[in-house]
């Protein structure tokens, strides 16, 4: 009689067999070992992702034009960040997905589900967004890079994950040009799901390059009715 064996104890068995390597310094082991994970987390700076500023404390630069309530940026994608990005999202390396929910995790505030209100202990329901991959790309892959991000970090901080948003148009933007990638995303997004009011939204991307991706859906979630909406990214082009 045969039964079936969970992912996570072949991955487990895998690991044990056949550990990681530290992508950061070689080290055996891990992915990402403890002492390479906490220098990319203290070289953590949020910026605004359009004028390239520090934000310091603040979660909106006063300076740009962005019909988000609020942005928040793991770094700039470069080193370390750039290549766990681009292991996890084209060739499926699971193991980065982990190291890579704690840096998103750290570059939203601790508080950021307190309530307007400013009640002690009253929180806003957070539901984040991962915006969508194309259909096409997560067969190639694999695996739907931006949802199980957002999986994890729903998870971590006790908040929902819902596909809001789904994919109007099949359109690919690596490679093309700023003022192609903008008329592309504005017919690329469609509220699929069910937009709540007094929800807070987070919409959640890998990267922002020009940023034509995160503001389209935005411009969408805002049109279905969409009071309170923030992003947030891993890395942020230069």
């Amino acid at each position: 009689m045969g039964f079936d064996v969970k992912i996570t104890t072949k991955c487990g068995i895998l690991d044990l067999l056949c550990p990681h390597t530290c992508m950061g310094c070689g080290q055996l082991g891990a992915i990402y070992c403890e002492c390479c994970k906490k220098n990319i987390l203290k070289n953590r700076q949020n910026i605004c992702p359009i004028c390239k500023q520090k934000l310091a404390k603040k979660w909106k630069c006063d300076e740009c034009e962005n019909i988000l309530n609020g942005m928040f940026v793991a770094g700039t994608r470069e080193g370390d960040l750039a290549k766990m990005v681009s292991n996890y999202k084209y060739y499926a390396v699971r193991a980065i997905g982990e190291v890579l929910t704690e840096v998103i995790d750290e570059a939203i505030p601790e508080d950021f589900d307190k309530s307007l209100s400013g009640l002690e202990g009253d929180k806003s329901e957070v539901v984040i967004v991962p915006l969508p991959t194309i259909g096409k790309h997560v067969r190639q892959r694999g695996i739907d890079h931006t949802w199980r991000l957002g999986k994890k970090l729903a998870k971590r901080r006790g908040w929902k994950c819902e596909r809001v948003l789904g994919r109007a148009a099949d359109t690919v933007q690596v490679g093309t040009k700023a003022t192609d990638r903008q008329a592309q995303a504005a017919r690329a997004y469609e509220v699929v799901g069910k937009v709540v009011s007094g929800k807070r939204y987070l919409l959640l991307d890998d990267v922002w390059t020009t940023g034509a991706s995160m503001l389209a859906a935005a411009k969408v979630m805002q049109e279905a009715g969409v009071e309170e909406m923030f992003g947030v990214v891993i890395g942020v082009s230069r």
